[in-house]
């Protein structure tokens, strides 16, 4: 493929002011709230109303996850920005909210330590094929269901308390790091899929060509 590269400037070409881009950044928004409430329920496990007030701001972050997309199609607003933009306010949202559960109801560290990883990494594949290579590259569903896990683990982790308070109607419940290891094993099959994915693109672009008309080579990366 012919390189091109692109400088950071070029993003803010397109259209910044969308209401997608706003839901991206009205999330990010939310974690001090989530983190205060969170604190105050930590504190005191008997204090419901900051209990379900956290929950509120976690169902919000993934509703509003949904409709940035879905506004942005409908209101034919999808940018390049965009594009970008979603997924690292999905990246500060999710860490976030992995960090308070770990701080305060005893979510594994070493798999917030592998997230982290996995994220960082990820955001630099991003901006390298951005910079490097001209191309954006496409979510996989690997990592659209890691978002979703994310937010079952940290409800289900918040939830814990209020279950040792006023019982679980389901003895598994009373077992969130379940929920830990399913995101483990989404993030390790996430990985992999982005090594396979763009293992060429990244090292090896002379053998790789590109074809507006290839509807499969189009799921993967784009030309920008």
């Amino acid at each position: 493929m012919q390189i091109e590269e692109k400088k950071a400037k070029d993003l803010f070409q397109d259209r910044i002011f969308t209401l997608s881009n706003f839901l991206s950044i009205f999330r990010v928004l939310l974690l001090p709230f989530f983190f205060y409430s969170t604190y105050d329920y930590a504190k005191d496990p008997s204090n419901l109303k900051a209990f379900f007030a956290s929950i509120g701001y976690a169902l919000v972050a993934v509703f509003t996850d949904y409709l940035d997309g879905l506004f942005a199609r409908l209101l034919h607003q999808e940018t390049t920005l965009g594009r970008y933009l979603d997924p690292v306010c999905d990246k500060l949202v999710t860490l976030g909210g992995l960090s308070v559960v770990t701080l305060h109801f005893a979510f594994p560290s070493w798999i917030l330590i592998v997230y982290f990883i996995r994220e960082v990494l990820g955001v630099w594949l991003g901006g390298f094929l951005y910079l490097k290579r001209g191309l954006q590259g496409r979510p996989n569903w690997w990592g659209k269901f890691g978002v979703g896990i994310v937010a079952v683990s940290v409800i289900w982790y918040m939830s814990l308390p209020y279950f040792h308070q006023f019982g679980a109607p389901y003895p598994f419940l009373l077992h969130p790091v379940i929920s830990a290891y399913v995101l483990l094993f989404v993030l390790t099959a996430g990985v992999i899929a982005y090594v396979v994915r763009y293992w060429n693109i990244v090292l090896h672009p002379e053998a790789i060509e590109l074809d507006p008309e290839n509807k499969k080579q189009a799921k993967k990366y784009q030309k920008i």
